[in-house]
C-alpha cells in the first residue's frame, strides 16, 4: 500500500513539509505518513464530527498507512486563506463553503443561485449524480480536487422583526458572506446587503447595526444570534452545502488503491454527517421554540419572483447549462420539509 508506494523513492525515513506534506520526519526505517486537513468550524458542528469520521476511516483502511490530521477552529486561517493554501498545494485538505471558490471558478457561484434546489432530497439527487460529480471537478485548473459534500442546510433569513414576505425587507441592513451571489440575491429583495465578520455578527445585530442575516438552523442557535434576532423565516433561498477538496497533485500523487481509500471513507462520513445534522437541527428547533423564538413559513412564491432576475447574467454561460440540467433532476423521494421538528 502506502510504504510499497513510496519504497523507491528512498530507504529510511521520508521527510516534506509538516503543514499539508505527505510525511512527517520521524526515526526508524519507516515513516508516518500525514495529511493535514484545517477547517474554521467549532468542535462540536457535525462536519467537523463527520471529519473526524473520515479521519478514522482513512487511518483504518490504510491500517495506519494514511493519517489525517485535523486543524478545526481557523487556527490556520480564515475559509479563503485555507482553499488558497490547498490550491498553493501547502496544505493537502481543507473543508469550505463552497461560496469561498468563487474566487476560484465562475462556476461555483452556481450554488448560490436562489431557489435553484427545490428540497434538501432534490439537491442531494443532484450532488450524487452526474451534476455534483462533474462539479467536484470544477477548480481543478486550481489545483483542487472535490472529494465529497457536506450537508449545510437551507439559508434563510433571521432578524430582529417578522418578516413574511419580500416587503418586509425593503431597506432593511441584512449580514451576507463575502460572496457577490448572495449581495445580488439580498439586492433583489430591496434589503441592503452588509459584509460583517461573522464573528462580529452576535454584537451587531444587538446594537442595530444590522437588522438580520441569513444562515442556516445550526449556524443560528449555535452563536445564539436567535436571543438577539428571534424571527426566522423559512423562506430557504439557497442551500449551499460545504465541500473537502484536497490539492490536486497530492491526489495525483496516490495510488488507485489510496484514492480508493479516500472516497470510499468519504461516502462514510457524509451519511453520517448527514444524519448528525438533521438529528441535531430537529434539536434546535425545539429548544429555541421554547426561548421564544417565531419561526414562519411564508409563501415563497414572491420571494422567487424578486429573484429570478439574477440568472438573466449567466444566459449563455456554461452556469446557465448547469442551471437547466439541474432543473431538470427529478427528485425519487418525497420531497424533504427542512421546517420540520420531527
Amino acid at each position: 500500500m502506502w510504504r510499497k508506494a513510496i519504497g523507491s523513492m528512498a530507504v529510511g525515513t521520508v521527510c516534506l513539509a509538516v503543514i499539508g506534506g505527505l510525511a512527517s520526519c520521524g526515526g526508524g526505517s519507516t515513516a508516518e505518513h500525514v495529511l493535514h486537513l484545517p477547517h474554521v468550524l467549532n468542535t462540536d458542528h457535525p462536519v467537523h464530527k463527520a471529519l473526524v469520521k473520515f479521519a478514522d476511516e482513512v487511518e483504518e483502511r490504510s491500517e495506519g498507512e494514511m493519517v489525517i490530521k485535523i486543524h478545526p477552529g481557523g487556527t490556520l486561517g480564515n475559509e479563503q486563506e485555507l482553499v488558497d493554501n490547498v490550491s498553493n498545494d501547502t496544505d493537502a485538505f481543507t473543508k469550505v463553503s463552497t461560496t469561498i471558490l468563487e474566487t476560484k471558478t465562475d462556476l461555483a457561484k452556481i450554488y448560490s443561485l436562489p431557489y435553484l434546489f427545490r428540497s434538501s432530497e432534490h439537491m442531494w439527487q443532484v450532488l450524487k449524480g452526474e451534476i455534483g460529480q462533474e462539479l467536484l471537478n470544477m477548480a481543478i485548473d486550481q489545483n483542487l480536487k472535490g472529494i465529497c459534500y457536506f450537508d449545510a442546510g437551507a439559508r434563510s433569513f433571521y432578524t430582529k422583526k417578522k418578516v413574511t414576505g419580500p416587503k418586509d425587507l425593503q431597506g432593511m441592513k441584512i449580514r451576507v458572506q463575502k460572496s457577490v451571489m448572495m449581495q445580488k440575491l439580498v439586492e433583489s429583495l430591496g434589503a441592503s446587503p452588509q459584509q460583517i465578520a461573522f464573528s462580529e455578527l452576535y454584537t451587531a445585530l444587538d446594537s442595530g447595526v444590522v437588522a438580520g442575516a441569513e444562515n442556516n438552523i445550526p449556524s443560528y442557535y449555535t452563536t445564539q444570534h436567535y436571543k438577539v434576532a428571534p424571527y426566522y423565516v423559512f423562506d430557504e433561498h439557497v442551500r449551499i452545502p460545504d465541500i473537502l477538496v484536497m490539492s490536486a497533485k497530492r491526489w495525483r500523487g496516490l495510488t488507485s488503491e489510496e484514492q480508493k481509500i479516500i472516497e470510499e471513507a468519504a461516502d462514510v462520513a457524509v451519511e453520517y454527517q448527514r444524519e448528525l445534522w438533521q438529528k441535531e437541527r430537529r434539536q434546535q428547533m425545539k429548544a429555541m421554540r421554547k426561548a421564544g423564538v417565531t419561526f414562519t413559513r411564508p409563501d415563497k412564491k414572491p420571494f422567487i419572483e424578486a429573484t429570478k432576475s439574477i440568472y438573466k447574467q449567466f444566459e449563455g454561460e456554461d452556469v446557465m447549462d448547469y442551471v437547466e440540467r439541474i432543473r431538470k433532476v427529478k427528485v425519487e423521494k418525497g420531497q424533504a420539509d427542512e421546517t420540520k421538528e420531527e
